[in-house]
């Protein structure tokens, strides 16, 4: 095995040892307790708090290589077409977190974009939580095995919104969360114009990818230095290598902030997303 994979491979063990009781998404997933900074309450900037009248919200599910995909999404009332944002959560059990997701759905479509939340376990297993391949040393193996059929109901979902009257088709975005954010920044490099940006919170670059990275569409990269999941340096090696190939991007590093960021970065990281989204999909 060369470095690059066994560096590969030590990072998916520590996602897994690590990722289940972490990341946006399970932070999100209950109500605050008291005294308890690890389960903040979303804070989104006032552009999103609108009636929720305003928003319909669906379940369902779609195709992907013949076998379903489940996900949840949320539309602005009206009749115009609008941009468009992917959800995609990080490595907790699967359901872990949907709460906070579906809030999340919620307030971005309340700023006026149409949300899929895709649930990319749909083809791989269970996904529960002390199933052998989420978990210790299968994780690795489970994330390689099922990586491209991921990436494959993620394109399958860009399909789906390229064919809805009310999808603006040149304006359709990915925001992924840890193990959600490798596969963003995977399908940014590999399928170029159809993704218009991507909201990437404490991922990183899929080696395999990394030489599709002059596709790669504007892209916001948020992280804490004191992440010990995923360490920062996959951040920086990413803004290094888009700025080799002079793709527009940003990059904000949280000081002391870990896996998951914390309360006051988390509400920056908001704030910086839902601008970044505004400027790259006109909203």
């Amino acid at each position: 095995m060369n470095l690059r994979a066994v560096r590969r491979s030590s990072l998916l063990r520590t996602l897994a040892c690590t990722a289940l009781s972490l990341g946006l998404s399970a932070a999100l997933s209950a109500a605050p307790a008291a005294g308890d900074p690890d389960q903040p309450s979303i804070k989104v900037s006032p552009v999103a708090q609108v009636p929720p009248a305003a928003i319909e919200v669906h379940h369902g599910q779609f195709e992907s290589g013949g076998k379903p995909v489940e996900d949840f999404y949320c539309v602005p009332l009206g009749p115009a077409a609008h941009p468009a944002v992917i959800l995609l959560h990080g490595a907790v059990p699967r359901g872990a977190g949907n709460e906070g997701f579906a809030e999340m759905c919620r307030k971005l479509a309340a700023a006026g974009y149409y949300v899929m939340f895709l649930e990319y376990y749909s083809q791989a297993g269970p996904a529960l939580p002390g199933e052998r391949q989420v978990s210790g040393k299968g994780f690795a193996a489970w994330v390689d095995g099922n990586f491209p059929a991921w990436m494959r109901e993620i394109v399958s979902g860009i399909d789906l919104l390229n064919e809805n009257p009310r999808i603006e088709r040149d304006r359709i975005a990915l925001m992924g969360f840890s193990l959600g954010g490798f596969l963003a920044l995977a399908v940014g490099a590999s399928e170029g114009g159809r993704v218009a940006a991507i909201v990437e919170y404490y991922g990183g670059m899929n080696n395999s990818y990394t030489s599709m990275a002059a596709n790669m569409p504007p892209t916001l990269i948020l992280h804490g230095d004191a992440d010990t999941t995923v360490p920062v340096r996959y951040e920086r090696e990413l803004d290094a290598l888009l700025t080799k190939y002079n793709r527009p991007h940003e990059m904000k590093i949280y000081p002391g902030a870990g896996h998951g960021l914390d309360p006051a970065s988390r509400d920056n990281a908001w704030r910086s997303s839902m601008d970044f989204l505004r400027r790259y999909l006109g909203r």
